[in-house]
């Protein structure tokens, strides 16, 4: 495909590791893995080394450009930059990112900056986190400070995955508060990269999942896949791209609390046009009418056999299917996969190779319908395999791996699998045959 970035992605608290050096403050994930919540993360594994990639970054880039990848998203710990008060920051933080950055483009790869990848500093989650509006000022602070530092980076993404963070209040009276707190930063940062006339583009990571009607011919069965779709990615695109939620999208959540609604001055925020939608698609659902919940009338139907170590349902022709209905309900805009990826049981054999032929397989069988959504006209300009290299997979602790690079935890070695073969392989075969 002419002029598509081939891509790899991971994120700060999954790789970096050096938990408390440097001056960086704890961020929630600390205190999950350390504190009263550690039980969540299996087999009680932290982030505190994870792949070492804060004393080891050279190296990884060194394999990225082997890899012969266009670009690499990764993600900025906030609690590494911005101490409690606001005026301070840490400058050892920014250092790291801004050597980052240089050696990245000096090796050709194109970086993908994330503002925020679910690691958001212990002492805002203390005052409320994504419920409290407050944090709207914060973000936006902490983004035009990042803006400044790495003003060479030319594509930035607000956040990571939204959908799945703010799920920590569901069922509580500030949820709605939560989604719209979020938009509203969201707004603020790209209305700020505006503002201060930031040579680049700047978007959003979502991860979107096709709702896929059982029988098509069924009114009910259409009803309630478009109600789920609504309530997952129309919650949050509705908003971007129009300025307003979802119609009835609050009798479809059913909270008593704050309705899901702006301001004609909020909206005018949350729709500050973007220059591309990142979409993370890792799987699809089929679903059913269900005349025993009102609210939603949906449930998923379990006809997808296929699956990963995560009990994931792998459903390739979904990454087709989502970036065709975005494309034709919010204008055709230009989509990045950001993310895409599967967890198997990988391990080193007796020539200390990892022959991961179903990552292979996955791969391949994604990226052949994403180019059948470029052939028929969709806007998608590149894909980011998640991920890298194996890391700290968030409550799963080590136990799953989804890398390019296997992670020999004990010793921290890096061992390239046969799908970074493949990949590499793939990756310069485009390469000579657009130079033609």
């Amino acid at each position: 495909m002419k002029d598509f970035i081939y891509g790899a992605a991971t994120s700060a608290y999954q790789i970096e590791g050096a938990w408390d050096e440097d001056e960086k403050m704890p961020s929630i994930w600390d205190e999950i893995s350390h504190g009263n919540e550690r039980t969540k993360v299996r087999n009680g594994h932290t982030g505190d080394i994870a792949c070492d990639h804060y004393h080891r970054w050279k190296e990884d880039i060194k394999l990225m450009a082997e890899l012969g990848i266009d670009a690499y998203r990764f993600s900025i710990s906030w609690s590494r930059i911005m101490p409690p008060s606001p005026m301070e920051i840490n400058w050892k933080g920014v250092d790291f990112y801004k050597q980052l950055v240089y050696e990245l483009k000096k090796n050709d790869i194109e970086p993908f900056v994330t503002l925020y990848h679910w690691d958001l500093p212990k002492w805002l989650d203390i005052i409320g986190g994504w419920g409290n509006p407050d944090i709207i000022k914060h973000f936006k602070g902490y983004a035009c400070m990042m803006f400044e530092a790495l003003s060479d980076v030319k594509y930035w993404i607000t956040f990571n995955e939204p959908a799945v963070f703010v799920n920590n209040f569901w069922g509580h009276n500030n949820y709605s508060e939560a989604v719209r707190n979020v938009l509203l930063a969201h707004g603020e940062a790209v209305r700020t990269f505006r503002q201060e006339k930031m040579k680049g583009k700047i978007g959003i990571s979502l991860n979107l999942i096709p709702a896929m009607p059982r029988d098509k011919k069924n009114k009910k069965d259409q009803l309630a896949a478009e109600n789920l779709s609504k309530t997952h990615n129309g919650i949050w695109l509705d908003p971007i791209y129009n300025g307003r939620f979802p119609t009835n999208i609050n009798e479809l959540i059913g909270f008593d609390g704050k309705k899901l609604q702006f301001s004609w001055e909020e909206s005018k925020i949350v729709s500050e046009p973007i220059d591309f939608l990142g979409i993370n698609y890792y799987t699809a659902s089929v679903i059913e009418y269900d005349k025993n919940r009102p609210q939603s009338y949906a449930k998923g139907v379990p006809l997808i056999k296929e699956k990963d170590e995560m009990d994931t349902a792998i459903v390739p022709y979904g990454i087709y299917w989502i970036c065709e209905d975005v494309a034709e309900n919010y204008g055709n805009p230009d989509i990045y996969i950001t993310e895409n990826g599967c967890a198997y049981t990988d391990g080193l054999t007796h020539d200390n190779e990892v022959h991961d032929y179903r990552r292979i397989e996955y791969i391949k069988k994604h990226l052949k319908w994403c180019k059948t959504a470029v052939e028929t006209g969709v806007n998608l300009k590149g894909y980011f395999y998640w991920s890298l290299m194996d890391n700290f997979e968030w409550a799963f602790g080590y136990t799953k791996r989804f890398g390019l690079i296997y992670i020999h935890y004990p010793t921290l070695e890096r061992i390239p699998k046969d799908s970074y073969y493949w990949y590499q392989g793939l990756i310069m075969g485009e390469k000579m045959v657009n130079k033609k």
